[in-house]
């Protein structure tokens, strides 16, 4: 089968600096079953092309993406930015495939051909990224994650680990939440790479324990931390 897949965020947003996911982990899927994946990056390809399926994601809920694209019968579309916390989630076999690491190779060097800097897609180079947890039990009413009453245990490292690469990105919600936090940070050590947790972690749960790890941790960049209005 001859497969697309669509980042919109990438059309849509010019200085978008982050890979898309889920459009890693299905082209990971599709490849490992013998199809043909192509990253879109114009919609007029759509036209051009014989896709026998198209797959779109996008991370930001203001991204436009052409409603005739949308109707078309072989594309699928999903994620939480279409159904906001209704979003049905990714079939298993896919979720916890391997991304496919090299899915944007080829847009990141027509980028660095135009003047790039390699250090604005470190994140497509560098880094492999997953979720050790899923889930946060706060429910704060600007978050969208609300599926979940407790974090989860949601894969080992080595699942979305690549040891080609350098660093490690966590885009755990609430991995201080995690009643496993220490063999989780203990299997992040263990690989020897630097990592960072994206999405922030949840200041009201730090410990001097936790601080500690984390410190003794081969860390990269800034501390992201995440509460709500602790004033109430």
């Amino acid at each position: 089968m001859h497969i697309g897949i669509i980042d919109a965020d990438l059309i849509s947003r010019p200085k978008h600096r982050f890979p898309n996911l889920a459009c890693m982990k299905i082209s990971g899927y599709m490849k490992s079953q013998k199809h043909n994946v192509k990253l879109i990056i114009d919609y007029n390809e759509i036209i051009n092309n014989n896709f026998d399926k198209i797959y779109i994601f996008k991370v930001f809920t203001d991204t436009i993406i052409p409603k005739w694209v949308l109707r078309l019968n072989n594309v699928e579309y999903g994620g939480t930015c279409f159904f906001y916390d209704k979003a049905p989630p990714l079939p298993n076999e896919i979720e916890h495939h391997m991304p496919d690491y090299h899915l944007y190779d080829e847009w990141v060097e027509k980028q660095l051909k135009n003047g790039g800097k390699p250090s604005d897609y470190k994140y497509y180079t560098q880094y492999s990224i997953g979720f050790t947890t899923r889930g946060c039990f706060r429910k704060c009413p600007f978050c969208v994650n609300k599926n979940y009453n407790k974090v989860e245990l949601h894969s080992p490292v080595e699942e979305f680990l690549d040891e080609n690469r350098n660093y490690i990105c966590l885009l755990d919600d609430n991995i201080l939440g995690f009643s496993g936090w220490k063999k989780v940070f203990e299997s992040l050590q263990k690989t020897g790479k630097r990592f960072e947790y994206k999405q922030g972690m949840d200041l009201r749960l730090m410990t001097d324990e936790k601080a500690k790890m984390l410190v003794e941790s081969k860390y990269i960049g800034d501390y992201i931390f995440a509460f709500d209005d602790i004033s109430e």
